[in-house]
């Protein structure tokens, strides 16, 4: 081979590797946006269930304060 060859096959690889650099570089950007896009259902599912499981917590604690005041009447009517 001589020099003008080996001149464009480096070249050609430098532009097809500078190609496929560019072209990996755009499909991460997207899948990182698509994460970033998830990442916020999650953020916002999880605090759907934070909240759910506060207003559960609450709902149950009114029961058995409810409960409580309940079973001490009954004892207070047996003594």
């Amino acid at each position: 081979m001589d020099e003008d060859t080996i001149a464009d096959l480096k070249q050609f690889i430098t532009t097809t590797i500078s190609q496929q650099t560019a072209e990996f570089v755009e499909r991460f950007e997207k899948i990182d946006e698509r994460f970033e896009t998830i990442e916020n259902k999650i953020d916002d599912l999880s605090g759907s269930v934070a909240e759910a499981i506060e207003i559960g917590n609450e709902d149950t604690d009114l029961r058995f304060k409810d409960h409580d005041r309940r079973i001490r009447k009954l004892e207070q009517k047996t003594a």
